[in-house]
């Protein structure tokens, strides 16, 4: 499963973000932010014109949305049992092609993650659909399934920023698909709102692609794939957001019987408002344990009330036929017991994570608000978890965590973004799911913005503090040296990655300086254990070293993206 940061807002969400020596604060505009912590920069709104990549400079093109991509399923791309890893390098240049994009694929192994027989592709190469362009931002975001159900995964690529025909950043998605050999272009696939018979229609800036998530909502044994397209406008109101549904057949991902979800139509509950951007993140599962997953949508930018980007998340729920709108939800801060008050700018639902933290049956559902405040604390972050029933997702027993409340490990302060992205898996192999949460913006020690990864165990009454950890650069477990500005944690997959039965953790520091070239990205692993996660055997992976294709380039940003 993956779990990836934010994007951007409407300029109107908050101020700007100040940057100065290198030092930042992390509140002020999410389109920043996401520049700055997920590195997927396209357009959503008209901006000035880009820059060249530099050292954590925000261009003009806003990333729309990367978003969590949580019903995405384990990444065995060759089925060999070895969950493999796919890396986001969505900032990388190809050729002359400034910001195209590009994913590395790094296989499972009896060691885990290994450079040996690693892949990349990006679009032109090796029949890769498509050409590569500049701010086309292939591998925004990923997310993996067996859309064909051969046995073998398939990974998905968003493309937010590519431009369909004449029209700009209309966005895309590209499927390559797994065999014995691994992930191959022979056989991908490539989807636009452009493309036949897919609902609506290729406009600028929707970036169409920009969430991905994945999960068999018909229970046909095929997986399927939703889109989100976050800066979708609706009639005269930009920015509304929508998610378009592909579906799983023997033949692969289809058109046939595709469906799309706006807020306020068809029956989804709540309004198309300006700038919600509907569809910025994806997640769930199978929230009442009927057999079909179910989908959440994050709209982290929803008003509530006169109460401005606050955020909600609505829920839809699978049936024999499709995705339905049946018996749907919308959950946000304060309403119908959830725990927390909607506050300006809080930013709920920009995250999502699903996982069975109780192992009861009903998935529940982990919700970042990475700018929420903790008394004073500005922007310190948290997680909202929902928990399933037979019935559907309920407010009843709900929990909200931030670091320093109820034993979570850190002190909540000014900027520190937890909850910024999420990651599930059984990293003690007890039968109950495991919580990772980015915090891409704690300080360690002096050094700001270095990043961080706590990590929530799950027991038979529901997620606890008991045993929980928290992880960092060097003295904190994770290989590498804390560094100002890392952001590690920006990005979160899990998978069992050496098939010891323990799920292991992926943890991205897109702005991982390499040696003297700034912001290259790496990622570090941790391995699951019977007891907690452990940093012993963990990892780190970056482009030219260990085998790993590519080479390390100022602003890559190599990790922005995991699946």
């Amino acid at each position: 499963m993956q779990s990836f940061l934010l994007a951007p807002s409407t300029e109107s969400a908050v101020g700007a973000l100040t940057w100065g020596a290198g030092v930042m604060s992390v509140r002020r505009t999410l389109t920043s932010l996401a520049v700055v912590a997920t590195l997927a920069c396209w357009p959503v709104v008209a901006h000035a014109a880009p820059s060249d990549p530099q050292r954590r400079s925000a261009t003009g093109h806003s990333p729309a949305a990367t978003a969590a991509a949580a019903v995405s399923v384990e990444a065995d791309f060759d089925n060999d049992g070895f969950a493999d890893l796919a890396v986001g390098v969505p900032r990388e240049g190809v050729g002359g092609a400034a910001l195209a994009g590009a994913v590395n694929v790094l296989p499972g192994s009896p060691t885990g993650p290994t450079g040996a027989g690693s892949q990349q592709f990006f679009q032109g190469g090796a029949g890769v659909p498509d050409a590569a362009e500049a701010f086309d931002f292939f591998a925004n975001a990923l997310a993996a399934g067996d859309f064909n159900n051969d046995g073998f995964g398939d990974l998905v690529v968003g493309v937010p920023g590519e431009d369909v025909g004449t029209i700009a950043d209309a966005g895309a998605v590209t499927v390559l698909a797994g065999s014995a050999g691994g992930l191959s272009a022979t056989g991908s696939r490539f989807f636009s709102q452009d493309s036949g018979g897919v609902l609506g229609a290729a406009e600028t800036g929707d970036g169409f692609g920009s969430a991905l998530g994945v999960g068999d909502f018909d229970n046909d044994g095929f997986a399927d794939l939703a889109v989100g397209v976050p800066s979708e406008g609706r009639g005269g109101t930009s920015q509304t957001g929508a998610v378009n549904v592909l579906y799983g057949s023997a033949g692969g991902l289809t058109a046939d019987g595709n469906q799309q979800f706006l807020q306020g139509v068809g029956g989804v509950l709540g309004t198309a408002e300006l700038g919600d951007q509907f569809g910025f993140a994806l997640g769930g599962g199978d929230f009442n344990n009927d057999g079909f997953a179910d989908l959440a949508v994050g709209a982290p930018f929803e008003d509530v009330g006169t109460v401005f980007d606050a955020g909600a998340v609505n829920v839809l729920y699978g049936s024999a036929a499709d995705l339905s709108v049946t018996g749907d939800q919308v959950f946000f801060q304060g309403g119908g017991g959830i725990a927390g008050v909607a506050e300006p700018s809080d930013f709920f639902g920009a995250a999502l994570a699903g996982g069975d933290f109780n192992n009861d049956g009903p998935v529940d559902l982990a919700v970042g608000a990475p700018f929420e405040d903790v008394g004073s604390a500005l922007d310190a972050g948290a997680v909202n978890v929902l928990y399933g029933s037979a019935a559907k997702l309920s407010a009843t027993g709900n929990q909200q965590f931030f670091q320093g409340g109820g034993g979570v490990v850190g002190v909540a302060e000014d900027g520190d973004s937890f909850g910024v992205a999420l990651g599930v898996g059984d990293f003690s192999s007890n039968g109950t799911d495991d919580l990772a949460v980015g915090a891409v913006g704690e300080d360690v020690g002096a050094i700001q913005d270095a990043g961080a990864v706590n990590v929530l165990y799950g027991s038979p009454a529901r997620l606890t503090t008991t045993g929980n950890q928290q992880f960092f650069q060097g003295s904190g477990g994770l290989v590498g040296t804390a560094e100002e500005g890392d952001f590690a944690g920006a990005a979160l997959a899990t998978g069992d990655y050496d098939n010891d039965s323990f799920a292991d953790l992926a943890i991205g520091a897109p702005f991982e300086d390499i040696g003297g070239i700034l912001d290259a990205g790496a990622v570090d692993t941790l391995n699951g254990s019977a007891g907690t996660l452990t940093s012993t055997g963990g990892q780190q992976f970056f482009q030219g070293n260990g085998g790993v294709p590519g080479t390390p380039e100022d602003g890559d940003s190599f990790g922005s993206s995991l699946a």
